[in-house]
């Protein structure tokens, strides 16, 4: 018997936005940015003497990258809702969980690795470079993976529950 396609609705949409979103400010770019400032201290050769001043940096970088990037990710995620809307309808009939989740995160990547390009554009004088967009684009595209593996799990949990 085969499963009937669940239809792609605006809620649908507006529930993965949100959630990638939420994984995104709260968990995926936070974390990036403690790597990033350990991986800095490391290769800077933080002694025991400057590792609380290192400690005091991070928390304070953290929290104020934190603070700009969830603003910054809030315009994002409502440039992706027509995208996802339209991604989320092409893929309606794709059985292939992996494909989804794939197909989702590289669209959140890629409109974040352009956003990113352009907002150095608008601010910096003819500035393309590919390291501020891919290191947006990589977190940006963990979370919409994390946010439609999410929503595919809770989708296939209630089936199961109405069977």
């Amino acid at each position: 018997m085969v499963a009937a396609v669940e239809p792609w609705t605006w809620a649908t949409t507006y529930k993965l936005v949100l959630t990638s979103y939420i994984w995104l400010a709260g968990a995926v770019a936070p974390t990036g940015a403690v790597i990033t400032c350990i991986v800095i201290a490391i290769r800077g050769g933080v002694s025991l003497d400057g590792a609380a001043s290192a400690l005091l940096f991070v928390v304070v970088f953290v929290v104020v990258f934190v603070v700009v990037f969830a603003v910054i990710a809030a315009v994002g995620a409502a440039v992706a809702l027509p995208f996802t809307q339209l991604l989320g309808r092409a893929l309606r009939r794709t059985r292939s969980r992996a494909v989804r989740v794939s197909a989702h995160a590289v669209l959140g990547g890629t409109l974040a690795a352009i956003g990113m390009q352009v907002l150095l554009l608008a601010f910096e004088d003819d500035h393309l470079t590919w390291q501020y967009p891919l290191a947006v684009s990589v977190p940006a595209g963990i979370a919409a993976a994390i946010g439609r593996w999410r929503l595919d799990e809770a989708e296939r949990r209630r089936s199961l529950l109405s069977e």
